[in-house]
């Protein structure tokens, strides 16, 4: 039976991308550890700053008066805000934003959805004008190594969407 130079083409494609997925699995350990060292010594050199902040009277003393300031400012947004037409604007806002939560998290899933099953990563809005949308992933602490497979209640910190 001869090979067709599409069958070659194909086998060598094959080929290549399984050396291309050794080559990520393999990298992926030392990636994950090239993160972490860099966050932590970004940790280092914020706690470094902050201590020098800390150490600068000037700085303290313009600290305290921008406290005092924000502290001003809130008394008088909150006094401004309990007025009952305002009240029934902040029951909205957070009416809205509750809903909007439900309604990103249904399509999240319904999406990762779409994407697992049909590859797709488009889909048309209601003025059937074409929306695309990304999959993301985070790599959770070390702390959090949970399945991957649990759901978002069993493990908040998953995040897919």
């Amino acid at each position: 039976m001869d090979t067709t130079v599409e069958d070659r083409v194909d086998a060598r494609l094959d080929e290549q991308e399984e050396t291309l997925e050794q080559a990520a699995s393999n990298a992926l350990p030392r990636r994950i550890s090239l993160i972490e060292k860099y966050k932590a010594e970004i940790k280092i050199a914020k706690e470094t700053l902050n201590a020098a902040l800390e150490e600068s009277p000037e700085y303290e003393a313009a600290a305290a008066e921008a406290k005092a300031a924000t502290q001003k400012k809130n008394q008088l947004k909150d006094q401004l805000w309990a007025s009952p037409d305002h009240q029934t604007l902040l029951a909205k806002i957070k009416e809205n934003q509750e809903e909007i939560a439900t309604l990103t998290e249904i399509l999240t899933a319904e999406l990762m959805h779409l994407y697992q099953t049909q590859q797709i990563d488009e889909v048309p809005d209601e003025n059937g004008e074409p929306r695309r949308f990304k999959v993301t992933v985070k790599l959770l602490p070390k702390a959090a190594n949970k399945s991957p497979f649990q759901t978002e209640d069993q493990n908040p910190g998953m995040i897919i969407g």
